[in-house]
């Protein structure tokens, strides 16, 4: 993936280029959406003032780093954000093709690479030498919910030097539109409410992507579903676990997020504090079940408003499907 790293990092994207993209991906009501609601946040976030000061994301940017280095505890965070774990899930799925029993996914989300570059400096040597088919990665590639994003860009480009298999990815909360073509200039499928089938021999596997429904709610897994035939396997790839009732309904197989960070700071036994998601807290931190899908929500590799992580290490996640 070299040249085509360097190539998206050094691109520039005009806003008609974007436009005519995401009205191809995701119709044109929801490509409006996205754009007005990402430029609507970034007049909010750089008008700054003190409206801006009092926002929840400033106090914790601010006032938890505070309390942590008051106590001491912030360099021990700081390493603990580094030490990043291979977790091995298990997915059993009724109705796998055969083909496919066995097939591994790599799964890395919230990256937020250009505030966790020591974690991002720990990736690489991580994942090297794991043996999986296909990496996914479902979203917040970025830190920062505006401004720009180059050094993400650049970090995330080192970790797809890395990864000599297919990649396949979601935009998160954090992710604005034009990630998505770099992302795609660096050879990332995304997968904006689509679906795409791997195969092998007769057999089929569907990889489907939703765009972010947390946030910019620009979520349609009704279109990203509409390729799937009954009866074949679907894993969906969302930024968070919102809507995982519906994907359920829909057939879907196996449901991977992230979003939560598995609460970041927890208490002994990776009890969470706080989570950063709507959803139940059964669901905040990896493996889970809802009828007759599976579920799991990575505690990602990045950190967000601080870099720290207590009872909580980052993961890369290695998805093994079997029948």
């Amino acid at each position: 993936m070299d040249a085509s790293v360097d190539r998206a990092i050094n691109a520039g994207t005009s806003h008609a280029d974007l436009l005519t993209c995401l009205e191809a991906r995701l119709g044109a009501r929801h490509a409006g959406a996205r754009l007005a609601k990402e430029t609507r946040l970034e007049a909010a976030k750089t008008r700054g003032g003190l409206r801006a000061k009092l926002a929840p994301s400033h106090v914790l940017d601010t006032v938890v780093p505070w309390a942590l280095r008051l106590s001491g505890m912030l360099a021990r965070g700081g390493v603990n954000a580094c030490r990043i774990e291979i977790r091995r899930n298990p997915i059993a799925l009724r109705g796998l093709p055969d083909a496919f029993d066995g097939f591994t996914i790599l799964h890395l989300t919230d990256l937020h690479a250009d505030i966790s570059v020591g974690a991002m400096q720990a990736l690489s040597a991580v994942i090297a030498g794991l043996d999986y088919d296909i990496c996914v990665m479902t979203g917040d590639f970025r830190g920062r919910t505006f401004g720009p994003h180059r050094r993400a860009t650049e970090l995330i480009g080192d970790v797809l030097r890395d990864i000599d298999k297919p990649v396949y990815g979601v935009l998160g909360n954090h992710d604005p539109a034009t990630m998505l073509l770099d992302l795609e200039a660096m050879g990332v499928r995304m997968l904006m409410n689509e679906a795409e089938p791997l195969a092998r021999d007769q057999d089929r596997l569907w990889i489907v992507g939703i765009d972010d429904p947390h946030f910019f709610k620009t979520n349609d897994l009704r279109a990203a579903m509409a390729k799937v035939p009954d009866g074949e396997t679907a894993v969906l790839l969302s930024h968070s676990a919102d809507g995982y009732q519906d994907a359920e309904r829909a057939g879907v197989g196996a449901f991977l997020c992230g979003h939560t960070h598995g609460g970041q700071i927890c208490l002994p036994c990776g009890i969470p504090i706080v989570t950063s998601g709507r959803t139940p807290r059964r669901l905040a931190s990896g493996p889970w079940r809802h009828g007759n899908m599976t579920g799991y929500t990575s505690r990602g590799v990045g950190t967000s408003a601080v870099a720290a992580r207590f009872n909580c290490l980052p993961e890369v996640t290695l998805h093994t499907l079997c029948g």
